[in-house]
């Protein structure tokens, strides 16, 4: 038995060096360039392709190899492929042993042409020749699923490409895309074992225009199946150039370690530098879960910088803004965490020019959910509006009747989807030169119902306080607010808001207001409510109430006054009433007011869609008004009502459109004589009563006394 193995060892021995000596003949004797034309002719043959092999085919046994030079492929007579030339060498024992190990790999001058035609079908689809539809057979049956054989095992020396370009062209679009001056280089690669990894491409589109240049650095660990990839050390540049930033070229480099570990579902950000030009963002960061439920972990920071000068060198223009020194610094600082599923920036840090906000922002992804609690110390943010432009009265006029056609307030169903929680405390914000310290708004929106409870803050000297809610769960959009205001100063207010300087003091107001729609003509037509107000320690601004009263005083006296000289201000303690708001019309039937020797009463509309005023006042005479002989009250004038009719447009006049009405101080002084010969004639006959009386009086006395 011994000597019959030693006999079989033997002879497998001999087939062994027999099987070697013929590839090793094979190899020496047969050159695979002889073998060209029968190649070029087996492509033709089963492909479109147009085969041709201008260089030397070469191939070894110890290690297997094969390359190539000068390979040029062409595709309906386009040109498709070039190859420079293919070296590759792999062990042949390592490929038995299911452990590959490649010697090296080498590719150079790659050119490679892909173009989609205009009906979607790229060129590459054309290679292999149309088939005829294959007849139907029966569906072979399912083969189990094979087990994991385990990790692929492998190591290659060296990895050289260069030089490789692909052009990529949509027929349909016009667009291209050209990567070229590609170039991969690596050695020492092993599963779980870092190794060098270089990398650079040039990458160009148009529609738009792009040009990319990239270079990176790294070492880089595979993990097993691939499940696994760090880059260590990595180092990039990157220029970009074309329509987005108006062809001026950008920077940007990114420098760090990144560790993504797909089998627990984990990136891990360490040391991680981005620069753009000069805009320095840094992170470490976790983020795990990402396939199901993120969840972050780490920090995140964007040194100061000008987003001015960044746009600038983006090619970007900014719009004009009332301070050109605007958007000179900007800086962010936040810690990133929060539950899974959850993204939360806590504490939140960041400054923009000389304003500086805290606070915490989280943001869930399942369904959009929105919480900012944030702090902000001060803005101008008339800083950053468009200067004001000076609009001739007649262009103003024109632009007007031109006006543009109404468009929706709000994108109803972008509101329904939002959910919303939010607060924010400035300490002091100026918006149309109007100063609000001590702003606070608090706001939620959920499926569709929006409110705001409270805003609030401290406007000129007083305060403010007001709730809201816009119901946008019907077609018809529902608003609510309810306001008060506390000793607010009105001129400068509705200055600033309306250019209306005809009111001045300390406004008091309680607003309830609700109406319907999208549009701010139909919100101003459907409007319904009520307010109550007192203006304490006021003026009306422009004019003059005791003209009014000592002209009429004046006729009284058939004497004659001049006012044209005096100041044109209206002194008031108390003013107060109630306003109805019904669509375009507030109503007010019942005003009072306390001036110097008189009361005011009055009642009356204001027509909000085009600012006019129409009110009748009454100025009651109550004591002394004025030191002109001609206005000298006495008793008689007492309780006398002075008309006082305003009329006209609350807007681009200083003064209120009121004068002295004439024709109602007639009606009022001829209903006064009317009552004055009633109550003579009722004296008279008073007085002849009292002659008869003591007539018959003294006739009885007289009889009697006989």
């Amino acid at each position: 038995m011994p000597a019959v193995l030693r006999y079989l060892l033997i002879a497998l021995a001999g087939l062994v060096l027999l099987g070697g000596v013929a590839v090793a003949g094979i190899l020496f004797l047969f050159d695979p360039n002889d073998f060209k034309p029968q190649i070029e002719e087996a492509a033709e043959t089963h492909t479109r392709l147009d085969l041709q092999l201008g260089g030397d085919i070469g191939w070894s046994f110890i290690p297997l190899g094969l390359e190539l030079n000068a390979v040029k492929a062409r595709l309906d007579d386009q040109p498709f492929l070039e190859l420079e030339q293919l070296i590759a060498r792999v062990s042949l024992r390592s490929l038995i042993q299911m452990q590959p190990s490649v010697h090296r790999f080498e590719l150079a001058g790659l050119d490679l042409n892909l173009i989609l035609d205009k009906e979607g079908r790229g060129n590459w689809e054309r290679i292999m020749p149309e088939q005829a539809e294959p007849s139907p057979k029966t569906a072979p049956k399912e083969e189990p699923a094979q087990q994991d054989s385990g990790a692929l095992l492998f190591n290659i020396s060296e990895v050289d490409i260069r030089n490789t370009r692909v052009h990529y062209r949509d027929e349909n679009t016009g667009q291209t895309v050209t990567l070229d001056e590609f170039g991969l280089q690596a050695s020492n690669i092993k599963p779980q074992q870092a190794f060098p990894l270089d990398l650079q491409f040039h990458l160009a589109t148009t529609e738009p225009a792009l040009d990319i240049r990239t270079k990176l650095n790294a070492r880089l660990t595979l993990g097993e199946q691939f499940k696994r990839i760090l880059l260590d050390q990595l180092s990039s540049q990157i220029t970009l150039q074309g329509d987005a930033t108006n062809q001026k070229s950008v920077d940007i480099a990114l420098d760090g370690n990144i560790d993504a570990d797909l089998n627990n579902s984990r990136i891990s950000l360490s040391a991680l530098k981005l620069a753009l030009n000069k805009v320095q963002l840094n992170t470490d960061l976790v983020i795990s879960q990402f396939d199901s439920q993120p969840q972050l972990a780490g920090t995140l920071a964007v040194a100061e910088f000008s987003p001015r000068e960044l746009l600038s060198q983006l090619g970007q223009s900014l719009p004009p803004m009332q301070d050109p020194n605007t958007l000179r610094k900007l800086s962010f600082d936040a810690t990133l965490g929060g539950a899974p599923g959850q993204i939360e920036l806590k504490p939140l840090k960041a400054t923009l020019d000389d304003s500086k906000l805290s606070g915490e922002v989280r943001y869930t992804l399942d369904n959009g959910a929105l919480f900012t609690r944030l702090n902000l110390d001060a803005i101008n943010a008339d800083r950053y509006l468009a200067p004001a432009e000076e609009t001739p009265a007649e262009e103003s006029q024109a632009a007007n009747t031109q006006a543009a056609p109404e468009t929706d307030l709000l994108p109803l169903e972008t509101l329904r989807s939002l959910q919303l929680d939010t607060g924010l405390n400035i300490g002091e914000l100026i918006i149309n030169a109007i100063p609000i310290r001590q702003l606070a708004v608090n706001a939620t929106a959920t499926d569709g119902l929006v409110t705001v409870n409270p805003l609030s803050g401290q406007l000129y000297e007083g305060s403010f306080k007001a709730n809201a809610s816009i119901d946008a769960r019907n077609q018809t959009p529902r608003w609510q607010v309810q306001a008060k205001v506390s000793d607010v100063k009105t001129l400068p207010l509705l200055t600033q808001l309306a250019e209306m300087q005809q009111f001045s003091g300390l406004a008091n107001i309680d607003l309830d207001l609700n109406t319907t729609g999208n549009r701010v003509s139909t919100l101003r037509n459907n409007a319904k409510g009520q307010a109550n107000f007192a203006i304490k320690q006021g003026k009306f601004e422009g004019t003059s109430m005791s003209a009014y009263a000592c002209e009429g005083i004046a006729l009284m006296h058939k004497e004659s006054i001049d006012t044209s000289t005096w100041p044109k201000v209206t002194d008031f303690e108390d003013l107060s009433g109630a306003v109805t708001i019904n669509g375009n019309a507030i109503n007010n039937s019942a005003l009072t007011a306390q001036l110097k020797g008189m009361a005011l009463e009055g009642k009356g509309a204001i027509d909000i869609a085009s600012m006019d005023l129409d009110y009748r006042a009454g100025l009651r005479i109550l004591g002394d008004i004025h030191e002109n002989p001609s206005c000298r009250v006495n008793e008689k004038l007492k309780g006398l009502i002075i008309p006082v009719k305003c009329k006209g447009s609350l807007t681009g006049e200083k003064g209120l459109p009121c004068k002295f009405d004439t024709a109602r101080f007639r009606e009022v002084l001829a209903d006064k004589a009317k009552a004055e010969a009633k109550e003579k004639a009722s004296e008279e006959i008073d007085r002849g009563r009292e002659k008869l009386k003591e007539k018959a009086r003294d006739k009885l006395q007289n009889l009697f006394g006989r």
